[in-house]
């Protein structure tokens, strides 16, 4: 079965150099594993810097470039140089030094074939040679491994001193088991394995795999206690839910039959899991890399941005930093997700990335109970005949919680005024088809909201609005009929189509005939021609 690359970023990338010419690919191939040799799998890394150590080229700075984690780039590289060294067919025979196979490796160095598997995962980077048995195998170059010794050699020397199992030895740890098993003092075969290997000097798995093969060989029965494998996903969610309402680890334990720290590894799982499922996405910003960047943005605190508690809308320099501390959070959320390693999460990072998203929850419900008032006011500005004031409330609402994800806080405008634009759209997609229903009753409902709700200071509203209604006109003067009608349809502009949703590149190329990526490339020029009429405010809300 062949192995895929997981990552889309990083599996189009290597599937683009396939087409290089075969020079081409001997060069990227000792360039990758140059890579493969320096990665740090806790740290991220920009795709543009992954392109530029494979292939040498530099390609143009995008502002929202991908960033890949070391631990799936890891993953990625070796897969690809196993790929690329298979496919260049490389004779072992033919090559400037001595090519080892794992098997080799593993006597050179007295350790087994699986410590040398590990090591591949510490960086150790072998290719696929061609043998003389014409079998293709996995190989390590000699300068490889000589470069690998001398960056691990902690590990080496480890592994090297690790000394197999002697008979005496051997007959000693079934003694021991025989002897503890008969107590029953152990409720799992893991917290029995334990306390051997304490005994014993040796590990679990040493001491599990030599009771195992006793067992097999019907030279000793011990009636461990049975070992309950590996926990149901079911098991697992429900194992969390209880430890979320509190109820005691011991519990927990006698109900699921579990070791203390089974238990903990399970919840960190499911921890982990929620975190995984949780969608995260910040607005970039170049100060969030800065050394000192925690300190400068989150240094002052809430209650010294809102002074004034009362005051019920927010000024520029307040919305600014609101977003600033918003967007650093979801990074450094975002940063912090993605050193989890999701075999065996840690409890302290996990703390972290949920006291980040607590703060993230925070700074979202200020924005957005300040903001409220704004959706109440273009709502009133709304009502008509067939049109309740709840259901423009609460679509506004939605409409506001969009935008607070989608503003970017960097080009230095107004939140309201994007937020009033965000508003009015949405009820240009409501009204419509709502008024054609005459059951509904009037505003009546809109001398009941509080007074608080009611503001003589809002952005231009009419002025918002006004540029809406300006878009038809720009547009219809600005582009060619092709043009107009992929902007009017992508952006749900057209008020043939208002009761649609906005169409995707795709089902408008099969409108036009014309295939995705040339009816984007339409759309680029559209775009650049409308920058030159629009005022920049104007065009950020159009493509916002």
């Amino acid at each position: 079965m062949k192995i895929r690359i997981n990552h889309p970023v990083l599996r189009d990338f290597f599937d683009q150099l396939r087409f290089a010419p075969t020079p081409q690919k001997k060069k990227q191939l000792a360039a990758s594993e140059k890579l493969l040799m320096i990665l740090d799998t806790e740290r991220r890394y920009p795709f543009d810097f992954i392109v530029y150590r494979i292939t040498g080229y530099r390609p143009p700075v995008q502002p929202e470039q991908p960033l890949i984690s070391g631990r799936d780039l890891l993953l990625a590289l070796r897969v690809w140089i196993a790929q690329l060294s298979a496919e260049l067919r490389l004779d072992a025979s033919e090559q400037d030094e001595t090519i080892l196979t794992v098997q080799q490796l593993a006597e050179r160095f007295n350790v087994s074939t699986k410590t040398i598997r590990r090591w591949q995962k510490r960086g150790l980077t072998g290719r696929i040679y061609v043998f003389q048995s014409g079998r293709r195998r996995l190989g390590f170059a000699e300068s490889t491994v000589d470069l690998f010794v001398r960056d691990h050699a902690d590990l080496v020397d480890k592994a090297a001193k690790f000394s197999l199992v002697l008979p005496q030895q051997k007959q000693q740890i079934r003694t021991l088991a025989q002897e503890l098993t008969s107590k029953k003092s152990f409720r799992t075969q893991n917290e029995l394995l334990r306390e051997i290997a304490r005994q014993v000097g040796r590990t679990r798995h040493t001491v599990r795999s030599v009771l195992e093969e006793a067992e097999n060989q019907k030279k000793h029965s011990h009636d461990l206690p049975r070992s309950r494998g590996k926990i149901a996903s079911k098991d697992a969610s429900h194992l969390y839910r209880l430890s979320r309402q509190n109820v005691p680890i011991k519990t927990l334990m006698e109900t699921f039959g579990r070791s203390r720290s089974s238990i903990y590894r399970i919840i960190n799982q499911q921890r982990a899991k929620e975190l995984f499922s949780r969608k995260i996405e910040f607005i970039p910003s170049e100060e969030f890399l800065a050394p000192a960047a925690e300190q400068s943005i989150l240094s002052v605190s809430l209650e010294r941005i809102l002074p004034d508690k009362d005051r019920v809308l927010l000024s520029r320099q307040q919305e600014a930093e609101l977003f600033r501390r918003y967007n650093y959070l979801k990074f450094s959320a975002s940063q912090e997700r993605a050193k989890i390693q999701r075999g065996r999460p840690r409890s302290d990072r996990l703390n972290r990335i949920e006291s980040l998203l607590s703060q993230i929850d925070a700074v979202n419900k200020i924005i957005i109970e300040a903001n409220m008032p704004l959706v109440v006011s273009i709502a009133g500005k709304h009502l008509t005949a067939g049109t309740q004031m709840n259901e423009l409330v609460s679509e506004g609402s939605v409409a506001l919680m969009a935008a607070v994800e989608k503003f970017d806080y960097t080009r230095g405008y107004r939140f309201s005024t994007y937020a009033s634009w965000a508003i009015a759209k949405a009820f240009a997609r409501l009204i419509p088809a709502e008024a054609k229903r005459p059951d509904r009753a009037g505003g009546a409902d809109f001398a009941n909201l509080p007074i608080n709700l009611r503001l003589e200071q809002l952005p231009d509203v009419a002025a918002v609005e006004q540029a809406q209604r300006d878009l038809q006109t720009i547009i219809k003067n600005n582009l060619d009929r092709r043009e107009q009608y992929i902007i009017l349809n992508h952006y749900a502009l057209d008020p043939a189509v208002i009761k649609k949703k906005p169409k995707t590149l795709k089902q408008i190329g099969e409108d036009l005939d014309l295939s995705k990526e040339r009816i984007r490339q339409i759309e680029l020029q559209a775009l650049h021609k409308l920058r030159q009429s629009l005022s920049p405010e104007q065009f950020d809300l159009l493509t916002g």
